[in-house]
């Protein structure tokens, strides 16, 4: 056996509480290593007397009833064991493991691996079991139930829609230009949106997120000026609440972007630093680096011939953006400030979520004290992070109820992407790993809940990754949809809007005569289905047949007596695809086709195709 490669870790990704009487656990194994996994769960307190009437007492490990663990997910490295533990009803647990390789047998405890003979009785030390000590109401996470049948829309309102009545003064043509600027401005406003609600909830989204809409000096709105007025290019607050009315007459959710870890150059607060220095009475609100150097902001920028890009600043900033100074959120009266802004969007306008920015540079405390006060005025609203790499610190149910799925969105775009900027592709396998290693990196119940994102406006789209191929990104929406969690369309995909990173924030193109209505009816049919079938948003897959060869995958999903079926082909080339044993002289619904497929030994796959199949 390859002890030095188990992992296990108590309260965390690996051992948590899903009500007050469950626990799921998880062990990782090297690959290949560990033939079986048995669970050995023991209440802490159960110890009887060594005999009758004894004062001695010792653990009572022979009531110890063992828990087969399911061989779940494997990785490149690992094979991932789970087990569900029910039944403790004093919720509290004390746990062990036998890793067997087929040859021999072994404890893994908390603190060392002991050898077993065939069956032994386990060992005795307490000490040397792994501990749960109370499942607290603390530990158990809780998320809005609509989230995961949510599929989101995302808006950047400058490039979505122009309302009939909307401010022409000092506008670009709509779609004139498609770099990306903070500068440049083309008059999409909150009118505008809705006036395509219907649009939204046509394509079969019930929940739209905004990039930042708070008043602002640029087109992306974060560097913000005033937090509690909507920015007057997109309207006002009685359009924005107009907006909020109208959108939930329909059933559509509504999520604002909150930036909290940074402001704009011209935000009130910041422009009293600069002026009065450290006699500003807003001071203490930033980090100011050297307080007894002056505050010199908009003087100089970093070139890109500077090892040192951050030379010029005295003042934290984002990044090394010199007009988006860095919010001090230990500081009481800056925090308080910031709250109250939540506080007032969430009371007044109702709004359904929140998106925090660049969430991970944020103090946890803080995000602590956001949630009591947002779930205090609305406990079913929805909290995302920003962020793009592992983040269970943030998802223990004292902070975010999920994060922007951005490892998600790398896994699909390296396996359906083939314009990848200083990445290198992934085959069916590296896919499969990639996406087993995400779903045993957190628990299950927060999984359900996660943003899952093809792209952003702080990514290249998927059209471009696709190398602007729609019948790929076809492959990728297929995935994405037949996922667990909560999807995101970026507003334009739908219809083939491309663009690579700096070029992602082009105006939606609603002349239908530059719109791809195949992708668009294909995308819609996909999200139809997704809201009929509650087997496509379960989280588990089985996968039954990788084919680096061919690109192909054919992964399975059940729900309650449901089994879908997705065979995805993702390659340029037609192929006869070999399947598994048991599909072989099957008769299923092709449920994207509408039409009975009796299946035999092979299936005949499409370059670029796809087939969902439903027993």
């Amino acid at each position: 056996m390859e002890l030095a490669a188990f992992i296990h870790e108590p309260k965390g990704a690996f051992s948590y509480a899903v009500n007050q009487e469950t626990l799921h656990i998880r062990i990782k194994t090297k690959r290949d290593d560990i033939q079986a996994v048995k669970l050995l769960p023991i209440d802490p307190y159960n110890w009887k007397p060594v005999s009758k009437g004894s004062h001695v007492w010792e653990f009572a490990v022979k009531t110890i009833q063992p828990v087969e663990m399911k061989k779940e997910y494997v990785t490149r490295l690992h094979d991932c064991w789970f087990a569900e533990v029910p039944g403790f009803k004093w919720s509290r647990i004390r746990y062990g493991f036998i890793l067997d390789d087929g040859q021999e047998l072994c404890f893994a405890g908390s603190h060392s691996f002991i050898p077993m003979q065939e069956d032994s009785t386990p060992p005795a030390d307490h000490t040397n079991y792994f501990n749960y000590p109370y499942i607290l109401e603390d530990d158990l996470y809780r998320a809005p139930a609509w989230v995961r049948d949510t599929v989101w829309y995302q808006i950047f309102p400058d490039r979505f829609n122009r309302g009939a009545a909307g401010e022409q003064n000092n506008l670009l043509a709509w779609g004139s230009d498609e770099l990306d600027g903070p500068e440049k401005k083309f008059g999409g406003d909150l009118q505008g949106v809705t006036e395509k609600l219907d649009y939204i909830r046509g394509l079969g989204c019930d929940g739209i997120y905004f990039t930042p809409i708070f008043e602002s000096p640029s087109s992306h709105k974060y560097d913000t000026k005033d937090y509690f007025r909507i920015d007057p290019q997109f309207g006002d607050n009685e359009s924005f609440g107009l907006l909020v009315e109208e959108a939930h007459k329909r059933g559509i959710k509504v999520m604002l972007d909150a930036v909290f870890n940074h402001c704009g150059h011209e935000h009130p607060f910041w422009q009293d630093v600069l002026k009065n220095g450290q006699d500003s009475l807003y001071f203490d609100y930033f980090y100011i680096m050297d307080p007894d150097k002056p505050v010199v902001s908009n003087s100089m920028a970093a070139t890109a011939d500077d090892d040192d890009l951050g030379a010029h600043l005295n003042y934290r900033t984002f990044g090394f953006a010199e007009n988006m100074p860095k919010w001090n959120t230990e500081n009481a009266e800056a925090r308080e400030y910031l709250l109250s802004v939540a506080v007032y969007w969430t009371e007044r306008y109702n709004i359904d979520g929140w998106r925090l920015d660049v969430a991970n540079e944020v103090p946890h405390d803080f995000w602590r004290e956001f949630r009591k006060k947002i779930k205090g005025i609305n406990k079913e609203i929805y909290i995302l992070g920003e962020n793009w790499f592992y983040s269970n610190p943030w998802l223990q149910g004292d902070q975010f109820d999920a994060v922007m799925n951005y490892e998600f969105t790398a896994a699909v775009t390296r396996f359906f992407g083939v314009r990848l900027q200083n990445q290198e592709r992934f085959t069916a396998a590296d896919f499969v790993y990639a996406i087993n290693g995400l779903l045993v990196s957190y628990p299950k119940p927060v999984m359900q809940n996660m943003f899952n994102l093809l792209d952003s406006h702080d990514t290249a789209r998927i059209l471009h990754s696709c190398g602007d191929n729609a019948e790929l990104v076809k492959l990728a929406y297929v995935f994405q949809l037949t996922y667990g969690g909560s999807p995101s369309i970026y507003y334009g995909g739908e219809v083939g809007l491309g663009g690579d990173e700096h070029h992602n924030r082009q105006c939606m193109p609603w002349d239908t005569a530059k719109q791809n209505q195949d992708l668009y009816q294909t995308i819609r049919r996909l999200i139809e289905l997704r809201k009929q079938y509650n087997v496509f948003k379960e989280t588990d897959i089985r996968w039954l047949s990788i084919d680096d060869e061919t690109g192909s995958l054919i992964y399975s999903k059940e729900s309650q007596g449901s089994t879908l079926y997705v065979l995805i082909h993702n390659s340029p080339v037609a192929a006869s695809l070999n399947l598994p044993v048991e599909l072989k002289d099957q008769v299923l619904q092709d449920i994207f086709a509408g039409e009975s497929v009796r299946l035999s030994d092979e299936i005949s796959m499409e370059p670029y195709s796809f087939r969902l199949l439903v027993h």
